[in-house]
């Protein structure tokens, strides 16, 4: 059965470290060629919300509360598993982030979006917000969803 743990920087076990560190290079780094450090100083800001199936990691996201990465609180590094893709994980995980997001900070949520993935987004209820522009050689658009 599948479970998700949330928890901040320090409250993760070094197990749990590992893991979401190697599954954001396995995907970042390798997959999307984004050759650039994913460890980038913000995880000790952030919640961290962790997706297993016994002692797998199937997918992974950040939550930002307001005012640190952007105004409104925000969710992002996003990724699922590669063995793991099309059996609703990240569908399941957006959601869950959503909604503890929206519990935690009761405000709209704002996302760097990669652009390739703007309907995906969409389909949650984000909007898009501003122009596309260039994070790491990879498209985004900022989108909204409101509370």
């Amino acid at each position: 059965m599948a479970t998700f743990t949330l928890s901040n920087f320090d409250q993760l076990t070094s197990k749990q470290l590992y893991d979401l560190l190697e599954l954001r290079q396995e995907v970042f780094m390798l997959e999307q060629q984004c050759l650039y450090n994913d460890i980038d100083g913000e995880d000790p800001r952030a919640d961290h919300l962790l997706f297993y199936e016994k002692e797998q990691l199937l997918g992974y996201l950040r939550i930002f509360g307001p005012d640190i990465k952007f105004k409104e609180p925000s969710i992002g590094r996003i990724v699922v598993s590669p063995d793991y893709r099309g059996k609703d994980i990240g569908k399941r995980l957006i959601q869950k982030g959503i909604d503890i997001t929206f519990e935690m900070f009761k405000s709209p949520i704002r996302i760097e979006a990669q652009a390739a993935l703007l309907e995906y987004y969409r389909s949650f209820g984000f909007k898009e917000e501003g122009e596309i522009y260039d994070v790491d050689d990879i498209d985004h658009i900022q989108m909204v969803i409101k509370y």
